[in-house]
């Protein structure tokens, strides 16, 4: 692949794209939290988001909700997060200068539910405390609950379950 077209892409992930971790409450697990990890670009062209689609051999793109006028690149997917975006983006990170950060926390949140750390308290713990830190670098973001009411539901169900609650 050109070097201008790694550096068209990355740059572009730089400047546009959006690393994120929902929260969200599901009853039907373990500790009632579920994790989602997204990478998104929005752009009002469809081209640009086809080539960077390409390039990482990854996402979907797709009209954004509620924006018919817009164009939305995701990456949700696990395999291609764990397989594809990180691969890519650790191999030109010294290109990464905005998003550095935004990036290095999203990529622990993806590994660590990758290896499964998410399955003990300590594990989930961590993983929403990055999730909310990881909120905090953007502007944009807004939380409907917040990391105490968060991790109060996690600490009630290890409660519950009667497993050492870890490191709290």
């Amino acid at each position: 692949m050109k070097p201008e077209t790694i550096g068209y892409v990355v740059g572009y992930i730089d400047a546009e794209g959006s690393f994120s971790v929902s929260v969200k409450l599901q009853k039907d697990l373990i500790y009632g939290v579920r994790l989602d990890p997204v990478f998104s670009i929005t752009q009002q062209e469809r081209k640009p988001l086809e080539v960077i689609a390409d390039v990482l051999n990854a996402g979907r793109i797709i009209r954004k909700p509620g924006q018919a006028h817009l164009w939305l690149l995701v990456v949700d997917s696990m395999n291609e997060l764990t397989r594809r975006l990180i691969p890519f983006l650790d191999m030109h990170e010294d290109l990464l200068l905005a998003k550095k950060e935004a990036y290095e926390v999203f990529k622990e949140v993806v590994i660590g539910l990758h290896r499964g750390i998410h399955r003990r308290p300590e594990g989930i713990r961590k993983l929403v405390t990055l999730s909310y830190s990881l909120s905090r670098l953007n502007s944009k973001a807004h939380r409907r609950r917040t990391l105490k009411q968060i991790l109060e539901i996690i600490n009630s169900r290890v409660a519950e379950r009667g497993e050492p609650p870890g490191d709290r």
